[in-house]
């Protein structure tokens, strides 16, 4: 039996969700240059700030490519070495696949791998990324006070800058995000938030009474199911990217639309895998009269300019 005290009563209760979102009826409009599809890629940098006993951590990592025992408290280094693949080799094969296209990524970053790989820094720096919070370490705030949580926010946003010349205007915490989380990114001045995977365009969410931009994030179409068994091979990548992108593509023609592509140089940036992300890119430029390849900076600021209530953060 449901505890009525506990769960509410689901007839009368108003949900702190929304449910409907656009209610099939989203806005009528076309991005720059009459695109009607944005495709963004991220890069999620994370290689160096990982959870490990090197920075004081009790528990490992488990978003890894394999699980190996080791005692409590000890490293485990053939993981710490698939962390640094990425960061020596994979970063590098991403950006020049991701440069032969003329594509500027959104860097996901979490700063405390910039900071130790100055190289790595220099270059995403060099090619003008759009770069998005993504905590000081690669750690979930779940269990965090709203006091620590905006401390961590803080620490985040202050290096980022002094390591990039700017402040950042988006945010991605590791997931979960919490229930503070919008409100203290707003408090903190951050334009907007990709930590949702509901919407195939951007919308505003009341946050502390104002609207705050979320431009949704994409689980799906990311490298990270190669981690998780649902994906093997570069052509199981393109086959599902590729199929994404036609749908999101022949909607548009009567809604505009946006798809994102979640990448990790650790990951994708594998020999066997990268094909994959190179098809993509391929099967995109054949049809880029009707898209716009864009960082979410751009996504968000065209949104805001567009859509943004006079009242929004």
């Amino acid at each position: 039996m449901i505890d009525d005290q506990t769960y509410g009563d689901p007839s009368t209760a108003v949900p702190p969700r929304d449910l409907s979102g656009y209610a099939g009826h989203p806005p009528d409009f076309e991005w720059p240059n009459g695109a009607r599809l944005a495709v963004s890629f991220v890069i999620n940098y994370e290689e160096g700030a990982e959870r490990s006993p090197l920075d004081g951590d009790r528990d490992r990592e488990p978003l890894v490519e394999a699980q190996y025992s080791v005692p409590d408290g000890e490293r485990e280094l053939f993981t710490e070495s698939t962390f640094e693949y990425g960061s020596r080799v994979g970063i590098w094969r991403t950006l020049e696949t991701l440069d032969r296209y003329a594509v500027r990524p959104t860097i996901y970053a979490s700063v405390l791998a910039l900071e130790r790989n100055p190289a790595v820094t220099e270059a995403l720096v060099a090619r003008g990324c759009d770069f998005v919070g993504h905590g000081y370490r690669w750690i979930p705030h779940t269990g965090m006070s709203r006091e620590q949580e905006s401390a961590h926010i803080h620490r985040c946003l202050d290096a980022l800058e002094r390591l990039i010349g700017r402040r950042a205007e988006g945010w991605f915490t590791r997931p979960p995000n919490t229930v503070n989380t919008r409100e203290l990114l707003a408090e903190h001045g951050i334009r907007y938030d990709n930590g949702a995977v509901n919407d195939d365009i951007p919308y505003f969410e009341r946050v502390a009474g104002r609207p705050f931009l979320v431009v949704p994030y994409s689980l799906d179409v990311n490298d990270t199911k190669f981690y998780k068994n649902q994906f093997f091979t570069a052509t199981d990548f393109a086959t599902y990217a590729i199929d994404s992108f036609d749908a999101l593509l022949a909607e548009s023609a009567a809604t505009s639309r946006m798809m994102s592509v979640g990448l990790h140089a650790r990951i994708i940036g594998r020999p066997g895998r990268i094909a994959g992300l190179e098809r993509l890119l391929q099967h995109i430029r054949r049809n880029d009269t009707a898209v716009w390849v864009a960082g979410r900076d751009e996504i968000a600021r065209f949104w805001v300019e567009r859509f943004a209530p006079a009242d929004a953060w």
